[in-house]
């Protein structure tokens, strides 16, 4: 499987969320999958949010990607965003990083370890089954649930929305177990955590009038909007200092980061509340005093800060404001010596022959609920990073190819693990 040409198939279809439809590519996905011997099964939500898994339900490894992706916009590209042009050792394209190339990096790994083209083909063979062995070629194309590897593929990631992880979860598609996210990270640096998430919109109420009399008579909702958001970016002020267990890791991701943004300040980025007005909705006119603003909050929360703090402040805030929470989320990790990272680190250094160092992400993904629902989850992809959600995303063909080889080595960690028990 050229690894690159499934990146770049993938790219070509426009998957912008919203609208978020995925069904051309879940079809696509889960033609492969039936080439590779699985049974896919589709989930299809309206609006052609679909997602397919494949697999053991009871998998002790489920790899997951998200096929929808962010709008790409109409100017600032190199290539058409929806090209999947390979070029100059990239393919380029909205979602090539964040991402699809995580997505197809996956499939060529399973197709890889199915025909025998690296991971299993190794001197174990005899710990399969005792004296008899494995074969140099795993044929799983007639019986793919041997092997003990999941997928899901999934809508609705870039929204957090309810039709893409969350409903595999609630239909109990997917069980808990050891899960990789192939969400882009720095090639050395699997994420192991993320910081935690409180999305709401708070709705300020004023007293109409004319805007000649203004600020003598009448409240203005804008001016009280833009007052809270003063006084809520004061909450980065705050450090929030992480326990013994997390400081090593806190370390490697400011490194990481450092390397990846070096103009970030990335000692407050990780231990200290960050906070975003996205969106300011309000006023009736020009000369009317604003009777009604909504400000739309993204706060991401370190470890030692929850949502229910973050939203307490809010209701007690002076201006009183309606509020209406969009996502909640608690600060999440997987332990730097759980068997999901142990075995992804090992097959990192055994591809690269450097050390892997674990490292927190700073933004949000499926893992939140993935972790919420009892799964063991780590993040490992492929992809430019400084370049997600940006013009011109891309994501190197070499950085694919790695990836499929430490993909096939961590399938071949749990195919050796299971054959043990």
């Amino acid at each position: 499987m050229d690894v690159a040409q499934v990146c770049s198939d993938l790219v070509q279809m426009n998957t912008e969320n919203p609208p978020g439809r995925t069904d051309e590519a879940v079809e696509y996905v889960a033609g492969i999958l039936e080439g590779l011997g699985y049974l896919p099964r589709i989930s299809k939500n309206p609006g052609g949010h679909w997602n397919v898994c494949a697999g053991p339900r009871d998998a002790a490894l489920l790899f997951c990607g998200h096929l929808d992706v962010v709008p790409a916009g109409d100017v600032g590209w190199t290539h058409d965003p929806f090209s999947g042009a390979i070029e100059d050792g990239y393919v380029w394209g909205r979602g090539s990083t964040d991402m699809k190339g995580g997505c197809a990096a996956i499939l060529a790994a399973l197709e890889a370890v199915i025909d025998g083209q690296g991971a299993l083909s190794t001197p174990h063979e005899q710990i399969r089954s005792g004296d008899q062995g494995i074969p140099d070629r795993l044929d799983i194309r007639s019986q793919s649930d041997n092997l003990p590897v999941a997928v899901a593929f999934v809508c609705d990631e870039e929204n957090g929305r309810v039709d893409g992880i969350q409903h595999l979860l609630r239909e109990h598609e997917i069980i808990p177990c050891d899960c990789l996210v192939a969400e882009p990270t720095p090639y050395l640096n699997p994420s192991v955590g993320q910081k935690g998430l409180c999305r709401f919109r708070a709705t300020f109420t004023g007293t109409p009038g004319h805007g000649s009399l203004y600020p003598f008579s009448g409240e203005n909702a804008i001016v009280m909007a833009s007052e809270f958001i003063h006084r809520m970016m004061t909450v980065t002020e705050k450090e929030y200092v992480p326990e013994a267990m997390m400081r090593e890791l806190v370390t490697n991701s400011e490194e990481a980061i450092s390397a990846v943004f070096p103009d970030t300040d990335v000692a407050r980025l990780l231990t200290r509340i960050t906070c975003n007005p996205g969106k300011i909705r309000g006023g009736e006119g020009t000369n009317i005093v604003a009777e009604e603003c909504t400000v739309a909050m993204d706060m991401r929360l370190p470890w030692g800060c929850t949502p229910e703090a973050v939203l307490a402040s809010v209701e007690k805030d002076p201006a009183t404001p309606a509020v209406c929470t969009e996502s909640l989320a608690a600060p999440t990790w997987t332990p730097p010596n759980s068997a999901l990272v142990r075995r992804l680190c090992d097959a990192i250094e055994g591809t690269y022959d450097q050390p892997a160092r674990p490292i927190l992400q700073w933004a949000a993904s499926d893992a939140r609920f993935l972790r919420a629902a009892g799964f063991r989850a780590a993040e490992y992809g492929p992809g430019e990073i400084h370049l997600l959600h940006a013009q011109d995303e891309r994501v190197q063909v070499e950085q694919l190819e790695e990836a499929v080889k430490v993909y096939s080595s961590l399938i071949r960690a749990y195919v050796l693990s299971t054959t043990h028990d």
